[in-house]
């Protein structure tokens, strides 16, 4: 399929703070494919971190208008959002039983702009359809309803250059979610506070989880594939095998299902924050 390019990746990967491993080289490996693509248009999974989408959460939504909120040192700005085929999009996913939620406008948090300028160059280089996919705030959609979604956004995109991303971490664990989702709005700097506040008591009370390099092994492997038989264990007991933040991965499992193809890794560094670049080939 040459007129489809697949790139999942981790967020925060390039901030300063970040290690400077095989992560961080193989971004820019990823970026360089992205560039002799040249895709026409970006297909975006991304999720939030209880930011964006606060009253209402979706499971899935359809973003028809986009800035970048630019915490934890992201981008700013607006997205190049092409709106009118986002309405399309959304009457062919209800035409085809997605009961899909339509953003007319949000805020996207470093889950969208960090791996969009780090494939990019910036928010708005390429036109860019986001697509939320609920990952903070449980219930989460199953593996297999995630890829359903990514499979029939493909078919609908079938005739353009399309390059689909995923974008979150494998097997990580978050304790500040852990706590169900109040939609209560909070400044950042509250936001920070608070999650220092519950992360400081989960180490207190040993309630940190100790994840295995198992999950992100079986992760990898299926998106390696073509065959979703894997896709309904994947998901079982996923917050003890592989944290909460495992739930990032619905995002890759959408994109990889869109593209259609095997992905390969490119790099993977397990820890505590789960990150990894794969990529299919064009």
């Amino acid at each position: 399929m040459k007129n489809r390019l697949t790139v999942c990746a981790s967020h925060l990967i390039t901030l300063p703070s970040a290690p400077h491993g095989p992560v961080r080289e193989a971004i820019g490996a990823a970026r360089e494919a992205v560039d002799a693509f040249d895709p026409d248009l970006v297909v975006f999974f991304g999720t939030d971190h209880r930011r964006a989408f606060r009253a209402v959460v979706p499971t899935f939504a359809v973003v028809l208008s986009a800035t970048a909120q630019g915490d934890v040192a992201g981008p700013v700005g607006a997205y190049d959002v092409p709106s009118s085929l986002g309405r399309s999009l959304v009457a062919d996913l209800v035409a085809h039983e997605f009961d899909i939620a339509t953003a007319y406008e949000a805020a996207l948090d470093h889950a969208f702009g960090h791996t969009t300028r780090d494939l990019l160059g910036s928010i708005d280089a390429k036109p860019v359809l986001p697509i939320f996919v609920n990952c903070a705030s449980p219930p989460h959609a199953t593996f297999r309803r995630a890829a359903a979604l990514g499979r029939q956004v493909g078919e609908f995109f079938a005739d353009r250059r399309v390059l689909y991303v995923g974008s979150g971490g494998l097997a990580h664990d978050l304790p500040g979610f852990r706590e169900p989702e109040t939609g209560v709005v909070l400044t950042e700097e509250e936001r920070q506070a608070w999650i220092k506040s519950v992360n400081e008591r989960a180490r207190a009370e040993g309630t940190i989880r100790s994840l295995v390099q198992a999950w992100d092994e079986s992760f990898l492997t299926g998106i390696g594939g073509t065959s979703w038989d894997w896709l309904d264990s994947i998901g079982t007991d996923l917050v003890e095998r592989g944290g909460n933040g495992a739930a990032e991965c619905l995002t890759w499992t959408a994109a990889w299902a869109a593209g259609g193809q095997p992905l390969r890794t490119l790099a993977h560094e397990f820890d505590t924050s789960g990150r990894a670049v794969v990529m299919s080939d064009r």
